[in-house]
């Protein structure tokens, strides 16, 4: 999902997947996703690498580094007893899975119920937001996965 998503025409349809991660929602345009895993393995670590990065898994035929997506948020951990789930995204070729606590379910909407992130936000990170879906009383905080990426290796070319 890039920052254009703010500029979908009004009738444009959507569809963002909701998770969870340090208590908060959260949601990834579903464009971005090649698969949803239970995170079940133990990932080797890899040494010299950020702060994110757990280490790789093999789920099957490739290997995938996995990124904790509340470190990389910088979000209190508020749940011990949380699932572990992995949103494996293929961006540009490029497999990475983000452990996040729960996946929610989707949403279909249209550009127009998409609102430009505020100041307050859930996370100091506030260049990896880029918008707010507001469904059920709650605020959805759709965030950039490349901007994430870029953070973590700016030598990664996601253009």
């Amino acid at each position: 999902m890039e920052k254009g998503l703010l500029n979908t025409e009004g009738n444009k349809e959507v569809e963002i997947l909701e998770f969870s991660a340090g208590g908060n929602s959260y949601g990834i345009d579903i464009n971005d996703i090649r698969e949803i895993l239970p995170y079940n393995q133990v990932p080797t670590r890899i040494p010299n690498a950020h702060s994110c990065i757990e280490g790789m898994i093999m789920p099957r035929d490739f290997l995938i580094p996995i990124v904790d997506i509340s470190k990389c948020l910088k979000l209190e951990n508020v749940s011990e007893a949380k699932k572990k789930m992995l949103i494996v995204t293929s961006i540009n070729d490029l497999n990475i899975g983000f452990h996040v606590d729960d996946v929610i379910q989707m949403h279909r909407t249209d550009g127009e119920h998409i609102s430009k992130p505020g100041r307050k936000l859930s996370t100091p990170l506030k260049k990896a937001v880029v918008g707010i879906l507001k469904t059920r009383d709650i605020r959805i905080e759709i965030l950039d996965f490349r901007t994430i990426i870029n953070i973590i290796n700016p030598d990664v070319d996601l253009a």
